[in-house]
């Protein structure tokens, strides 16, 4: 099966305990892995004020990931993130 490059940044609401915000880059990446992906890497940024609001919050937290994936998979990994509610905006781009 072919596995396309693809990088996925997420944007989340202002967390008050870092270790929840672990947890949650760990889930996703375990997700990821159980659909297929490979070579995942994860970084995250705690603070980060945006220039305007999303959903009325300017104070969020974001994870940037990259991994190689098959494009069926992508549906499933699209399903999860549109039902998690603590995640405001989500952008997800095909790599060379």
């Amino acid at each position: 099966m072919t596995k396309n490059s693809y990088k996925c940044v997420l944007i989340f609401k202002e967390m008050t305990n870092s270790t929840n915000f672990q947890l949650m880059t760990f889930s996703y990446a375990q997700f990821l892995k159980q659909l297929g992906a490979a070579e995942i890497n994860a970084s995250s940024k705690n603070a980060y004020e945006l220039t305007y609001p999303i959903q009325k919050s300017t104070n969020v937290k974001f994870i940037e990931f990259s991994f190689l994936v098959s494009p069926q998979a992508l549906k499933t990994f699209t399903q999860r993130l549109r039902l998690d509610e603590s995640l405001l905006r989500f952008f997800l781009t095909k790599t060379a």
